[in-house]
């Protein structure tokens, strides 16, 4: 089994990638983590940078390959930002191939500041898709919900979107299932508002899953 754990400012998101394992009386030479996931890189993409309240920016996949995990980073907004959208695209019979990261400033922020979008992509994966669950929309203070992959399949990336909150919300679990011997099989996202926030909005998490 192969692992990669890609990680930046203000998020970390796990990718987990599985490949076969074989038992051997004499070891092979050691050959690149990436072997298991054949064309495996990382593309980002970076927003204007600005006092703007709100940016927003998309990481795409090389031709030819699809979207395995995501990431993002917040530059110059020393706390004052946070993220609305960790957004892959795709769907249920659809392999992802961009990441669309959102960011709003949580207060009234003078600086200047950017958001970068980070895409994990690779050669494409048998049976690749992104599987989305919504939660209610409400006033409520919090909200978790979890994205579980489709039967048989395995989590290999994850994002989330909150919808409505413009910036009122912060997300404070991201949170894979799994473990050191098991494959990770869904995500759970949740959320809090940041401030009391009178208005309707609700959360939605997203998982990209593939067969193992």
């Amino acid at each position: 089994m192969s692992q990669h754990t890609g990680s930046w400012r203000h998020a970390a998101v796990a990718l987990a990638l599985c490949g076969a394992a074989a038992v051997v009386v004499v070891a092979p030479p050691a050959t690149p983590a990436s072997a298991a996931v054949p064309g495996l890189v990382r593309i980002s993409a970076v927003s204007a940078t600005n006092s703007n309240d709100y940016r927003t920016v998309t990481a795409t996949c090389p031709a030819g390959k699809v979207l395995t995990g995501t990431g993002y980073e917040l530059n110059g907004a020393t706390g004052e930002a946070v993220v609305d959208d960790l957004r892959p695209n795709g769907g249920p019979a659809t392999a992802p191939t961009s990441v669309t990261v959102g960011a709003y400033e949580a207060d009234a922020f003078a600086g200047n500041w950017s958001v970068t979008a980070y895409a994990i992509c690779a050669n494409p994966l048998a049976g690749l898709v992104r599987a989305s669950v919504a939660g209610a929309s409400n006033s409520n203070d919090f909200r978790s919900v979890a994205a579980p992959c489709p039967a048989g399949k395995v989590l290999t990336g994850a994002g989330y979107e909150v919808n409505g909150a413009t910036g009122e919300a912060v997300v404070d679990d991201f949170r894979p299932n799994g473990g050191p011997a098991t494959a990770p099989t869904s995500v759970t996202s949740g959320t809090y508002e940041e401030d009391a926030f009178a208005g309707n909005w609700s959360l939605t998490s997203y998982a990209v899953c593939a067969t193992p």
